[in-house]
């Protein structure tokens, strides 16, 4: 995109603000919050395209649907440093076991966190939250504070020069506004509206996968258990759900082929919990219902740029990763405390004149989130490929794997820290 000095319109009055995150779901709303905490001198807008309730009620957004979101320690520790923890833990429900095991072979991890000291959070591994209460969450705590959320609200036009980006963009009564900010975030998705009109392009594997998601029922707690099954039919993850009305529930994440997700989609409910109790077995015990069935298509997706002068990419629109581990959120959410740590106390660099200044403070960011991000993307793509082979030779190896998870601390522990979000 060319970096003109100015948007071709009559003269206008433009207002100005510090940073400007574009996309109001859970990336987003994240950020506009870290950067509420730790850099309270900036002047932040967060621009969301679609309405927002009032009252911190439940935003209809995409990223806050019936899906639910593993919480790793590390997570749960920013979200503490935020002073979120004490109203979300009430929304969770908390991983004290994680149980990985290939269906159909008696060996498997067993890990737990009364053991694992180095990979916990106040004595759990992380938490699981539906993203229908963590919305919410979010916006509440936005409510508290300086930043000015901006809904309807949708980007027509950005253009760039030295001093930032200047934002065209049309509230919800179609009237044309103008935000110039110093810096610009992107964070509105996989599909990125922003990326497309900024001309960065991402690189694509398509997994020619779906995930069905559904909350199920439990006939016995789960008891914080975490259920990581790699199967016939794809990887199956079953993670702990708070009690609600009296009824045990868990969040089944269940990775299948395209044709076979289409055949899952048209059963009726009780065939439905019957073809994942065949497939997932019996270590959680019965299943005895099934919430509706929502299906993703699945792909790897990173961005070819994340930052450049005055831009950032955070979100999905960086890095979509495949669900297996569970690590897509967790990942965004460091990569947003890093950039709000990196801005804290430096919002004179990223404001002046001097572009230099701004471009070393971003590549400051940029250089340090790398190896955080080829560690996990490289975990969550090849982890499906290695269980889905019925190759004897890879069957044997990460049988031999998970056992040694199990019997060798330093492996268990560097995995777990690895999972945590922490010494990366």
């Amino acid at each position: 995109m060319s970096r003109d000095t100015a948007i071709n319109d009559s003269p206008v009055h433009r207002r100005r603000v510090d940073v400007a995150i574009v996309g109001g779901g859970m990336a987003g709303a994240s950020l506009a919050l870290m950067l509420a905490h730790h850099c309270p001198e900036l002047r932040v807008a967060l621009l969301e395209q679609k309405p927002l309730p009032a009252g911190g009620e439940q935003p209809v957004l995409p990223s806050f649907d019936t899906r639910a979101t593993a919480l790793a320690a590390g997570s749960l520790q920013i979200f503490e440093q935020l002073g979120l923890w004490s109203e979300l833990s009430g929304y969770c429900a908390p991983i004290r076991e994680i149980h990985v095991s290939d269906r159909g072979c008696g060996l498997g991890a067993r890990l737990s966190a009364l053991r694992e000291t180095r990979a916990q959070f106040r004595g759990i591994f992380g938490a699981v939250v539906e993203n229908a209460a963590l919305g919410p969450v979010l916006y509440r705590a936005l409510a508290e504070t300086r930043v000015e959320v901006l809904a309807p609200a949708e980007v027509q036009r950005v253009t760039f020069d030295d001093s930032g980006a200047d934002m065209k963009w049309c509230d919800g009564a179609g009237r044309a506004q103008h935000l110039k900010t110093a810096l610009l975030v992107a964070a509105d998705g996989v599909d990125s509206v922003m990326c497309r009109q900024l001309g960065i392009e991402a690189e694509r594997v398509d997994y020619r996968q779906r995930a069905l998601v559904a909350t199920v029922g439990l006939q016995r707690a789960h008891g914080g258990v975490a259920y990581e099954r790699f199967t016939d039919s794809g990887p199956m993850a079953l993670l702990p759900l708070p009690d609600r009305e009296g009824v045990h529930r868990a969040a089944l994440v269940w990775t299948c082929d395209e044709e076979a997700a289409d055949a899952l989609c048209a059963l009726e409910s009780d065939a439905f919990v019957a073809r994942v109790q065949k497939a997932f077995g019996w270590r959680a015990g019965r299943l005895v219902r099934a919430g509706a069935v929502a299906s993703y298509r699945l792909s790897l997706s990173l961005a070819r740029e994340q930052w450049r002068r005055n831009l950032v990419l955070v979100g999905n629109c960086a890095h979509f990763l495949h669900p297996v581990a569970g690590q897509g959120f967790n990942l965004t959410l460091r990569d947003c405390d890093a950039l709000a740590q990196v801005l804290s106390g430096r919002g004179s660099d990223l404001l002046a004149q001097n572009s230099r200044a701004a471009l070393d403070l971003l590549e400051s960011y940029g250089r340090g989130r790398q190896r955080d991000q080829q560690l996990t993307i490289g975990f969550s793509d090849r982890v499906p490929a290695l269980f889905a082979s019925d190759n004897p030779l890879l069957r044997s190896s990460r049988q031999l794997g998970l056992l040694a998870m199990n019997v060798v601390p330093p492996l268990r522990a560097s995995f777990l820290s690895q999972a945590a979000g922490f010494g990366l």
